[in-house]
């Protein structure tokens, strides 16, 4: 090291250019070469990885179109509001829930209820007591569990509960004959087998009516049958026979050229239609306007504001059961109580009654039908061994 120097930095004779061409850097730039031919060589363990398992191409999912053209791809962030969903202009909803109950603004709740909830009173009857067992809900399992079953009480009385119902049979069969006593008098019996003969009368003859009726339809059709069995055994023997006259099986061709004269004619015949036809409806309106006056008096005796009534419509689709027979003959009438006989079936009168008064539906046996009818083929097999 120099000792004794001055203070003063002494200013260098030479300029920049001299001193950066004299300056010997030859032992940096032995060193960074040295430094270089070292990574050429050798290099850095970290820096270099030998992969053995090789590439894998991920399936990474598709990306639709859609979604790439509605992704926001700007490099600007959208403004972030800061949002707290539980409150309600800085309140909370719990409150202004509370609030709202309070002002009676809540659909199902009360104002009383509301105020009696906040202020902590309770409203008891003096036969309740408020250390006593709980009541048990009665309502079912099923009304429990599924929302679609509704389980609360009808506070108004439907209207078809007022409304009397329907019936199959009028009142006065409900009425007690006295004719079916067992020791009626002799008027009321009479009567009695003169209403029952008229009414057993009138159904035997409509069921001859009918079976007359089908026999006639099944004669028709036998001779209809045979009828075509005739013509068929008839165009068969026409078929037979041998024309030799005839040369050519087209029939003769016919010239239809109409003259002048035939098209005058429907043109003046299609004219005269015409004004025919009007003629008609001119006559037609004529007679409408001269009933004009009758229609005006009819419409003004008719009474204004009257509601049609709609008959009653037919409850099921077959009338009641037939009630049988309750009628005794001359000989058959006991003289006493004792010598009477039960007849009759208590279980057949109870339901032909609740059908009659339209609270049991009547059905009829189904007999049970081929849904498809059966084909008969006849199989070609057996000729293959001719």
């Amino acid at each position: 090291m120099e000792k004794n120097r001055p203070k003063t930095t002494q200013r260098s004779r030479k300029g920049k250019r001299a001193w950066r061409k004299n300056v010997d850097i030859d032992d940096v730039q032995a060193g960074l070469e040295e430094n270089r031919e070292k990574l050429r060589l050798v290099g850095d363990e970290d820096d270099f990885v030998i992969d053995i398992e090789g590439s894998v191409n991920q399936n990474q999912p598709k990306k639709l179109k859609t979604h790439d053209i509605l992704t926001n791809k700007s490099k600007i962030k959208p403004l972030e509001s800061v949002r707290n969903h539980n409150k309600i202009q800085g309140v909370d909803k719990s409150k202004v829930h509370k609030l709202m109950k309070l002002s009676g603004k809540v659909m199902g709740e009360s104002k009383l209820k509301a105020r009696i909830e906040k202020d902590g009173l309770v409203k008891k009857s003096v036969t309740s007591d408020l250390w006593d067992t709980v009541e048990e809900d009665n309502t079912p399992e099923i009304l429990q569990k599924y929302s679609s079953h509704s389980h609360t009480r009808a506070k108004v009385i439907p209207k078809t509960l007022l409304e009397s119902s329907l019936r199959l049979e009028s009142a006065k069969d409900d009425e007690v004959v006295g004719g079916k006593s067992y020791n009626p008098s002799l008027d009321s019996w009479k009567s009695l087998i003169t209403s029952e003969f008229t009414s057993e009368s009138e159904r035997e003859a409509k069921r001859q009516e009918l079976q007359q009726f089908q026999d006639h339809l099944k004669n028709m059709v036998s001779e209809l049958d045979a009828a075509d069995d005739d013509e068929e055994e008839a165009s068969e023997e026409e078929e037979h026979v041998e024309v030799d006259y005839t040369l050519s099986i087209n029939q003769p061709t016919k010239v239809n050229i109409k003259t002048k004269t035939q098209r005058n004619k429907e043109k003046r015949h299609q004219k005269r239609m015409e004004l025919q036809q009007q003629l008609q409806e001119l006559k037609q309106q004529l007679n409408e306007l001269a009933k004009v006056d009758q229609y005006k008096q009819e419409v003004e005796s008719k009474p204004k504001n009257v509601k049609k009534v709609k008959p009653p419509k037919k409850l099921y689709k077959y009338d009641a059961m037939a009630r049988p027979l309750e009628v005794k003959l001359s000989d058959e009438l006991p003289s006493n109580l004792k010598n009477l006989k039960p007849e009759g079936n208590l279980f057949y009168d109870s339901m032909i009654k609740l059908q009659e008064h339209g609270k049991i539906e009547t059905r009829l046996p189904v007999s049970k039908k081929r849904k498809y009818k059966p084909k008969v083929t006849e199989k070609w097999t057996y000729k293959d061994f001719k």
